[in-house]
């Protein structure tokens, strides 16, 4: 049984839950803070606690829930596991969190995903005005100035949304896999192709807007579909796997104690 102190980090999204094992404050570098990690359909939660049930509780538990209740209910019962594991920590947007400041409204609102992947990448590129972009069902870009000041962002379907709202919007448009392709020749292809084409061109415009004024500007992609994403982009980026789990293990970093 694994012996290493460790934090368990769960992002729960609205198609996929992600989850890591990251060394606790203080044991070990950066570099090698992952020690694990999983991802499943949400329906598939339950099947985790046979994997956690090998496991040395953690040391503590820090959650990104935007799923609803059902999939939190889901997951303490999985936790359950550990009877003597810390309550876990549902994270909530804060107005100021990690050297990042919460330009909402209602700072609250913020769904907590973004909130995490934007405390990721402002760790990641050392201060430097950021585009944060997360591809998943729905699709995030926010901006982080410099300051650590988060002054907007915007949401926007992501690839597969756009298919399927397509197919069940129109009468003859299929819900059918395609490839992206230059000319595209027949209806799935155009489908996805346009999809990307208007993904892309999303990032790049937002982008252009931002670096005109932020000449350090760097953009950071992640997700699920950031892969299939970063082909399209006209403009220069940098692919991290999960900055939502990134942003989980920088709160939990600031709960621990020493060693």
């Amino acid at each position: 049984m694994p012996t290493t102190p460790y934090n368990l980090l769960v992002d729960v999204g609205n198609t996929f839950v992600k989850w890591g094992r990251y060394r606790a404050s203080g044991e070990g570098s950066a570099a090698d803070a992952c020690l694990e990690s999983g991802h499943a359909l949400l329906a598939e939660i339950p099947e985790f606690a046979a994997d956690w049930r090998k496991l040395r509780p953690p040391r503590r538990v820090v959650i990104s829930n935007v799923a609803g209740t059902r999939a939190r209910s889901t997951m303490i019962r999985a936790l359950e596991v550990w009877p003597d594991s810390p309550a876990p920590l549902w994270l909530v947007a804060q107005p100021e969190q990690c050297g990042v400041k919460n330009g909402y409204r209602n700072p609250a609102q913020l769904g907590s995903d973004r909130w995490a992947a934007m405390i990721g990448a402002r760790a990641l590129t050392g201060g430097a005005p950021t585009l944060v972009v997360v591809c998943g069902t729905a699709t995030t870009i926010d901006f982080v100035a410099a300051g650590g000041e988060f002054t907007g962002g915007v949401i926007l379907p992501g690839v597969g949304l756009m298919i399927r709202t397509l197919h069940e919007g129109t009468a003859a448009l299929p819900d059918a896999d395609g490839q992206f392709t230059e000319n595209p020749q027949q209806t799935v292809d155009a489908i996805v192709t346009g999809c990307q084409h208007a993904l892309a061109g999303a990032v790049e415009r937002l982008y252009r807007q931002h670096a005109a004024a932020q000449p350090a500007l760097v953009c950071l992609l992640s997700g699920g579909g950031a892969k299939a994403l970063a082909p399209r982009l006209g403009v220069p980026f940098r692919l991290h796997e999960n900055l939502v789990l990134e942003g989980l293990h920088r709160i939990a970093r600031t709960l621990d104690g020493p060693g």
